[in-house]
């Protein structure tokens, strides 16, 4: 582990740090179209942001599938809405390609989500909890994570709110966003510790 980066950090250390906010571009995706454009991009990459947000459940049982993938490069994020287009197949080479890294925090639950909609074979895929945990450190969710590597403060404001909305809000696109680039940005600078 490096002694830049402290291997625990409170709620309170997080709640001092300043919030978070996202800059650079959004592409919300909600046609084949517009998938391929995006997809075709994307395949360009050697690292990605990942994510994933499905309906909150608030009863015992009850479960939705994925709503919305996120994928995001250092300038450009884009938001694949799945309850509103069929699903791509082509979203499923760049989850496939080994040679794309897809860098999140809960990748496993993840991944059985987007199985239940596609069965495929993930590869390239890094667990950023997994990978601090080996590291070292003791602060292991994406929040944590940010405020340890990037000293900022994530919002987590829109975490429960309706994904399968017909329109998305502007709160909710920009959570989503940041969700996505975070991932990228803190395996970069894990990167940096090897």
């Amino acid at each position: 582990m490096c002694e830049n980066y402290k291997p625990f950090i409170s709620k309170e250390e997080i709640n001092d740090l300043p919030l978070l906010e996202y800059h650079g571009t959004i592409e919300i995706i909600e046609s084949h179209e517009k998938a391929l454009e995006a997809i075709k991009k994307l395949a360009t990459e050697k690292a990605l942001g990942f994510d994933t947000e499905s309906r909150p459940c608030f009863a015992k049982g009850e479960s939705y599938p994925i709503a919305m993938i996120q994928l995001a490069t250092l300038n450009c994020a884009y938001l694949f809405r799945l309850n509103r287009m069929p699903f791509p197949k082509e979203l499923l080479d760049i989850l496939s390609n080994e040679k794309i890294i897809k860098a999140g925090v809960g990748i496993p639950d993840d991944l059985k989500g987007i199985h239940k909609l596609s069965p495929f074979t993930p590869k390239g895929f890094i667990d950023l909890s997994s990978e601090a945990k080996q590291k070292g450190f003791t602060s292991l969710g994406l929040r944590a994570l940010t405020a340890i590597f990037l000293g900022q403060r994530l919002s987590k404001a829109a975490k429960v709110t309706n994904w399968e909305r017909v329109v998305l809000t502007e709160a909710q696109v920009k959570y989503a966003a940041c969700d996505a680039l975070v991932g990228l940005k803190i395996y970069l600078k894990m990167m940096d510790l090897k």
